[in-house]
């Protein structure tokens, strides 16, 4: 676990809000391209494996080593880092046996595509990270749990899939082998 130092530079900074929502978003992923529902379903779905999302940024994303750290940047650097772990939420998996109804349902937490399943998580309150004031560690605090509160809400918003197959078992072999019959 990071603490913020004093002084604080952008790299601390990074780490920290590391510990706050990329933390929040690796933690129990059941499903992704390595484990999926069921073997019928499509990893092109996924965005990544049960391990989560790497966190993107730098401190070099903030400020350049030595330049001036700003409020703004920071909360617009992190604000949109944030944004990209909503692809990580519940998933409603369906498997579908044609004649046979319903052979599989569950929810579970997923890491999906972003560019399918990515979600805005508004404008949180900044903690008092703000253009004019003085950048505190109890500000910045703030605003690194206000952003893992918007990224767990967005976490339970369930997007639902449903495969529909006409045999469970043999799905690939038999659709594989209908040109030898």
């Amino acid at each position: 676990m990071a603490t913020l130092t004093n002084n604080i530079n952008p790299q601390n900074i990074v780490d920290r809000f590391a510990d706050y929502v990329t933390a929040t978003a690796g933690a129990g992923i059941s499903w992704g391209t390595n484990a999926l529902p069921f073997s019928q379903f499509d990893s092109a779905y996924l965005g990544g494996t049960t391990t989560g999302r790497p966190i993107g940024i730098t401190g070099a994303t903030i400020s350049t080593v030595g330049g001036t750290i700003t409020a703004t940047n920071i909360y617009d650097t992190l604000v949109n880092e944030t944004a990209q772990y909503t692809s990580i939420r519940k998933l409603r998996a369906i498997l579908e046996l044609t004649g046979s109804g319903t052979q599989f349902d569950q929810t579970a937490v997923t890491y999906l595509r972003h560019t399918l399943y990515g979600q805005s998580i508004g404008s949180p309150a900044n903690g008092g990270v703000s253009s004019g004031s003085t950048i505190t560690s109890s500000g910045l605090e703030s605003l690194f749990n206000n952003l893992r509160t918007s990224y767990s809400n967005a976490r339970e918003s369930t997007v639902t899939l449903t495969v529909t197959v006409c045999h469970t078992s043999c799905h690939s072999s038999c659709h594989g082998s209908r040109g030898r019959r």
